[in-house]
């Protein structure tokens, strides 16, 4: 039953994970994995392609991942810049020196040796030129153990002129027989057969041992079975082109091993270390075929230097040890220079770092709306610069952002503020009366203009549009407190006369000449048309016909707030009564005053014009036509706009 249903469940999981497959993420994972399936399962070498392709592309991206993550604070990629121009050149610098000392120590030994080869060559050669067998052994007695031994035949591929190293038995009259070692030879045609005149290299041994102060392994080699490529063997032949066989490369056997001298100890700068290998061609005299023979010297500083006072060895001149003083101490003045020189780098590399770490940081909590972050400069150069420009840039945000919150309150003040002035207007729907149209259009938030209707008790109303001098809060609140002033007098028993002056009296005994309003306030009769009104310092009314004509009422009056003695004196009451189709219209200067973008006023005349054409809703034909007089300009005073009908 499980495994039924483990059955079941592979096609579904195989559609999720092919839905869960992202072909740029994914494939080279996918490529990794069949080229190690396809390495395990197939030997021929055919995944290596999609092996290498997969392999890369994650190598690129974790290259990329180690950017931007790793390498993301700028004090890292500092460091990295200062590993990649200081640190890494050095060691590479001491890893380039090491191996031309190391390559040096080693050509000395190995010229030194190769010198000696060739002197010993030359003087066995020399030797053998000699008429008997005791000359040729006298000419080399001052070179150790020589010996002659005479031979019919010679070993096949060995030239009758032959001079060089051999693999072969000592031979009679010479210790050890049977068991073979290295000799320099040479070979002379005599009659009767030839004469071979040998010479013993066991000083070779001594003189690499010497040279290198260490131990030196020899190996013994020949090159047989696969093809070889690369340095050869030269058999050297006197007189003839000598015949060639590779050297180190194919696969070695190993005929013969033994060393010369005691492993050498030491540790940390005194351990031993090997020297590149010698190698020497040499000639297996019983076969002919041609041999390797490599030596491996082994040396430290130790062994190096210890000799250079010492009376056995070769003494190094005065002048050769100053120079190698002098040498020294530049090295190690250039060493703690450049060790000044790192930490230098890595002090600025983690100064500037935190710097720029600091401004990282403070610019993020900026953007995350913390203005009253500051950083502290740290010097006088460009980071440091731009420290302070940043606090003086985080200095006015936070300024900016007060302002703000201020003005944004305020709005909310001025909105609310809006909202109650709305409300103090009268509702001229609720109070049912289709004879009054009015209309007000602040300047600002709020308005210094103001306009009333109040009922009557006889059917009558009366009617105020009032415009306190200035704009803005202060003007709406005076014109509140005209409301409550107004709604406080008894507008039945007083004539408009009575009406405004009694206002005059309580602004004058609360304000000063400095503060003064125009109104037109009156009664109005919606069922007979018969109206009165006085007008204290307001623009003129303009009287509609029903005929298109157009008159402008516009009796004395001074404005409220002006003068206490003189007010109702300066008052005229204007009377009149609209017929059927007639309209008598009230407004604030900000009509009149409305400028085009050309800085000229809509006045009085374009109203009156206006006003002479016929209209089916003159209230809003003379608001489209200051809008479209405007073009879009805002209004530089409040405008109110009341309209009597009948």
């Amino acid at each position: 039953m499980a495994l039924s249903t483990l059955l079941t469940g592979w096609p579904e999981r195989l559609r999720s994970l092919w839905a869960s497959f992202r072909f740029k993420r994914d494939l080279p994972w996918l490529l990794l994995v069949m080229g190690l399936l396809f390495w395990v399962f197939d030997s021929q070498g055919r995944s290596n392609a999609l092996f290498w392709i997969g392999g890369l592309v994650l190598v690129g991206r974790g290259l990329r991942w180690v950017w931007d993550r790793l390498l993301f604070k700028v004090s890292r990629r500092l460091w990295i810049i200062l590993l990649l121009m200081s640190v890494l050149p050095m060691l590479t610098l001491g890893l380039i020196l090491l191996s031309f000392a190391w390559l040096g120590l080693g050509a000395q030994v190995s010229r030194s040796t190769q010198q000696t080869l060739t002197a010993w060559e030359e003087a066995l050669r020399t030797a053998n030129t000699a008429p008997t067998d005791a000359a040729a052994l006298q000419m080399l007695k001052t070179y150790g153990g020589t010996w002659v031994e005479r031979t019919g035949t010679l070993p096949a591929g060995v030239d009758e002129r032959f001079v060089g190293m051999v693999w072969a038995d000592p031979g009679e009259g010479t210790s050890g027989q049977g068991r073979k070692e290295t000799y320099l030879r040479a070979v002379r045609k005599v009659p009767g057969g030839y004469r071979l005149l040998s010479l013993g290299l066991d000083v070779l041994g001594d003189r690499v041992q010497s040279l290198s102060g260490g131990q030196v392994a020899f190996r013994l080699s020949s090159l047989r079975g696969e093809d070889t490529h690369g340095d050869t063997v030269r058999i050297k032949v006197s007189g003839q082109t000598p015949s060639t066989e590779p050297i180190l490369a194919g696969k070695a056997e190993t005929l013969a091993q033994w060393s010369k001298g005691q492993p050498l100890q030491g540790s940390g700068l005194n351990a031993p270390f090997p020297l590149p290998p010698l190698a020497f061609p040499i000639c297996d005299w019983a076969t002919g075929q041609a041999l390797v023979l490599t030596a491996r010297p082994q040396s430290n500083l130790y062994a190096l230097f210890a000799g250079y006072r010492s009376a056995e060895r070769q003494v190094l001149s005065e002048g050769a040890v100053t120079a190698m003083v002098v040498v020294g101490l530049i090295l190690s003045v250039l060493i703690l220079m450049q060790a000044g020189a790192t930490l230098l780098g890595l002090r600025l590399a983690w100064t500037l770092g935190r710097a720029v770490n600091a401004l990282h940081g403070g610019v993020r909590r900026l953007s995350l709306g913390d203005f009253a972050t500051r950083i502290a400069p740290r010097g006088r150069d460009q980071v440091a610069q731009l420290s302070m420009a940043f606090n003086e840039m985080a200095l006015r945000i936070q300024i900016a952002q007060t302002e703000r919150e201020g003005h944004l309150r305020m709005e909310e003040e001025l909105r609310v503020a809006r909202e109650v002035q709305m409300r103090l207007l009268p509702d001229l729907e609720s109070l049912r009366l289709p004879s009054v149209r009015a209309i007000i259009l602040p300047a600002r938030e709020v308005a210094g203009d103001y306009y009333d209707v109040f009922p009557l008790p006889d059917g009558g109303l009366a009617f105020l549009i009032a415009d306190v001098s200035g704009k803005g809060t202060s003007a709406a609140f005076y014109a509140a407190e005209t409301k409550g002033v107004l709604s406080a007098l008894d507008k039945q028993a007083l004539d408009p006369v009575e009406v405004a002056d009694r206002l005059n009296s309580i602004w004058c005994e609360g304000h000063g000449r400095k503060l003064f309003l125009t109104l037109a306030y009156g009664t109005f009769h919606p069922r007979t048309g018969s109206y009165r009104f006085v007008r204290a310092g307001h623009p003129a009314a303009f009287l509609r016909c029903g005929d298109g004509q157009v008159r402008r009422l516009c009796p004395k009056g001074m404005g409220v707030g002006l003068s206490a003695s003189r007010f109702r004196a300066a008052l005229e009451l204007c009377e009149g009564t609209l017929a059927t189709g007639d309209s008598l219209h009230f407004f604030t200067d900000g009509l009149s005053e409305a400028q085009a973008p050309d800085e000229s006023f809509y006045g009085e005349e374009r109203l009156a014009a206006l006003l002479g054409r016929p209209s089916e809703d003159l209230q809003a034909a003379i608001l489209a036509d200051v809008v479209a007089f405007t073009q879009g300009r805002p209004l530089a005073d409040d405008l109110t706009l009341l309209s009597l009908s009948r």
